[in-house]
């Protein structure tokens, strides 16, 4: 069967293929298409993190992973570095939950018709992404981030939180760093005060900054970083200044 499919492929029929394709409202489907929700260097400041962060102790975490777009990037990373360690990614697979909405309207003057995405999602289409791509190493969960244990995961040692919304950052960062190994990283995705719809993340992140008596540190114009006991020599954000100032 391969072999009569890769002989189509080869076959003059199949440019005719590719033009109705071309041609078709779907196209972004058949042809190569930027599907990130971050730009080219923010997706290589988290391979920086995860590259240094692979001698700490603990397991790579995503929370709010969507249909894994991202995931499979990180991972191809691993991969080719030759960095095994577990990852673990969180997520509703349903999108946002009624009382995370209801706060960014009540609390923080929001449009509730801002926050209907992500919703056409489920774990098993997740799932099916990550054996599509060869991705054998990532366990997927399904529940809100607000009530999950992550103490249970055992240490962390590099974090994507992507969850949006004040609430469930405000809420997970507490815990995050808690779990946080020593030289450990977490990142907090639309940390970005000028998001109409995400502000609520670079909120609840600087409120936790705030608490722990430090500066916010945002890389790329979104990304919030949280660095705990820096080993000697360990400093993802000051590395990557000093490579943006050469």
């Amino acid at each position: 069967m391969k072999s009569l499919i890769d002989k189509f492929k080869r076959s003059p029929l199949m440019k005719v293929v590719k033009e109705i394709e071309y041609r078709s409202p779907l196209r972004s489907h058949f042809f190569p298409f930027w599907d990130y929700m971050m730009t080219p260097p923010q997706l290589c400041f988290l391979c920086q993190c995860i590259e240094s962060t692979r001698k700490s102790e603990g397991i790579l975490l995503e929370v709010g992973c969507a249909q894994g777009a991202t995931t499979v990037f990180l991972n191809k990373y691993m991969q080719a570095q030759g960095i095994e360690k577990p990852y673990i990614c969180v997520d509703t697979f349903s999108g946002f939950i009624s009382d995370d909405i209801q706060y960014e309207v009540s609390q923080r003057g929001k449009k509730k018709s801002y926050y209907g995405g992500f919703r056409l999602n489920k774990k098993s289409w997740f799932e099916g992404t990550m054996e599509m791509n060869r991705i054998s190493r990532v366990k997927a969960i399904e529940a809100d981030a607000n009530e999950f244990d992550f103490k249970k995961l055992g240490p962390i040692s590099f974090a994507l939180l992507d969850v949006d919304l004040y609430r469930p950052i405000k809420t997970c960062l507490p815990k995050l760093y808690e779990a946080l190994s020593p030289g450990g990283i977490i990142v907090v995705d639309d940390c970005n005060a000028a998001d109409e719809y995400f502000d609520g993340a670079h909120a609840a992140y600087k409120e936790f900054c705030a608490g722990l008596g430090r500066p916010q540190q945002i890389m790329f114009k979104k990304l919030g970083v949280l660095e705990k006991g820096k080993p000697e020599g360990q400093n993802v954000v000051a590395d990557r200044q000093a490579v943006a100032a050469q």
